[in-house]
């Protein structure tokens, strides 16, 4: 005779889902995921805490705060891509590298606002540089400042 339990065979707990939490367990969350860092976890869970209570102050500022830090470090990660292009764009220029210079000009341009002084200034460098790849000057160094940043698998 084989005897089987029953409770082998119910399905564990669930985990309440965002709907069923409180106003205070989306808070305690948020606050915990904004502790470690996560910001995005946090914001989405003050603004699940704002449905339930809107206009609640704490929530407001909670929210807005980790939307403030979200935008302040996407422009930081920006600034710092930008930073390290401008760095290899001096690299490539000193070296005569101009294949890798105007890959790091065509890169910058995508970062600067449409009709921009900056912008212009680059698609005039790159202009100089295409003059360059044209006369096929220094083609001894081309491709070795780029070739030597590239990770290697």
């Amino acid at each position: 005779m084989v005897v089987t339990h029953a409770a082998s065979h119910a399905e564990p707990p669930s985990q309440p889902t965002h709907a069923q939490l409180s106003f205070d367990q989306l808070m305690d969350i948020g606050y915990a995921a904004s502790r470690q860092g996560d910001f995005h976890t946090a914001l989405i869970n003050f603004r699940r805490a704002l449905v339930l209570r809107p206009n609640q102050p704490y929530a407001a500022a909670a929210a807005e705060n980790m939307a403030f830090y979200i935008e302040h470090a996407r422009i930081t990660a920006r600034q710092q891509t930008i930073d390290q292009l401008e760095a290899r764009l001096l690299r490539a220029m000193a070296a005569s590298d101009w294949v890798c210079a105007a890959t790091t000009l065509d890169e910058l341009t995508m970062y600067t606002e449409p009709n921009s002084l900056n912008r212009e200034r680059l698609i005039g460098q790159r202009g100089e540089i295409s003059g360059m790849l044209d006369a096929r000057l220094n083609y001894n160094a081309w491709s070795t400042v780029c070739a030597a940043q590239r990770p290697v698998y």
